[in-house]
């Protein structure tokens, strides 16, 4: 590992860009405050080094960014900061509430009428059917299920729009300032949105919460009600999930506004997260494992000096 890292430091001298190199190691130690996603770590956490050598990849999407979860660092952005539609990506969001305010994730919730009744993508859950709060996660963050997300905004507070300002003082609480919310699953709404750069702070930070991260990875599971007589099979959204090893998540999202979205992240050979988000995306998984594949062979992540 020092031997790549003394070559790759090498590599960008003659590159003119050793100063930043060193300039984001130091700063690293001594200001860990000063990008959101860097508050999230507990400890020092290897620094990505770019080779020179590989070229950054074309994307097609409106926006993307790619980012090294545990620093914060942004590998490659495209429009990061372009206040977008995000559809069903807002998911991530209502699953955070959820966690904060629900602490036993095996209390139940009754769907209520409305809930049942919502359009879009839906897991067809039941008027009166009750089921688990981890169960209902489950249809929410794999199956895409805004009847899911909808039963969870109403049984958390009782209030669905009580549990969106709930989101979006959650949002102000991470910092994200061009982050709003309008309902709790991602229907377009002028008012609702959200960028790349700020999708992918969140993201890093819900990938922290073990909860969250083991659902996200589901590929294929189903789901009962508390009786176990509804069955409720659920697919993951994410088609990258189950067929590249190192996908560990995490959400997908479709709307006539926002087009075919993607949040994605993957686990390298040093432990390391990388996030990519793809917002608008002709291609969004082959974009997604485009950026995944560039950003763990781009960069070599090296121990801190």
């Amino acid at each position: 590992m020092k031997t790549v890292a003394i070559f790759l430091i090498v590599i960008n001298f003659f590159t003119g860009s050793l100063n930043s190199i060193k300039d984001s190691l130091i700063s690293s130690v001594t200001d860990p405050a000063q990008n959101p996603l860097r508050t999230l770590a507990t400890a020092l956490k290897p620094e990505p080094v770019r080779n020179p050598l590989y070229k950054d990849p074309t994307v097609r999407a409106t926006s993307a960014i790619v980012v090294d979860a545990d620093t914060g660092k942004v590998l490659l952005s495209k429009n990061p900061d372009e206040r977008l539609a995000i559809a069903s990506i807002t998911k991530i969001m209502t699953a955070m509430v959820v966690l904060r305010y629900k602490t036993n994730l095996e209390n139940t919730l009754t769907v209520s009428g409305a809930a049942a009744k919502v359009g879009g993508s839906q897991m067809y859950l039941l008027e009166n059917e009750t089921m688990t709060i981890k169960n209902l996660m489950k249809g929410m963050l794999i199956d895409s299920a805004n009847d899911a997300a909808y039963a969870l905004a109403e049984g958390t507070f009782g209030n669905v729009d009580r549990f969106v300002d709930a989101m979006d003082r959650y949002a102000n609480e991470l910092g994200l300032t061009n982050t709003h919310f309008t309902n709790s699953y991602g229907a377009d709404d002028v008012a609702h949105f959200s960028t790349a750069r700020e999708l992918a702070t969140l993201t890093a930070y819900a990938m922290k919460n073990e909860i969250f991260r083991s659902i996200v990875s589901i590929q294929k599971t189903t789901v009962t009600d508390i009786t176990g007589k509804i069955k409720h099979n659920l697919e993951n959204t994410n088609k990258l999930i189950g067929k590249y090893l190192n996908v560990i998540g995490v959400k997908t999202g479709t709307t006539e506004e926002a087009g075919a979205s993607l949040v994605v992240a993957a686990k390298g050979n040093s432990n390391q997260t990388v996030i990519a988000v793809l917002l608008n995306s002709p291609a969004r998984f082959e974009e997604g494992q485009t950026l995944l594949d560039w950003a763990l062979k781009a960069y070599t992540w090296i121990e801190p000096l």
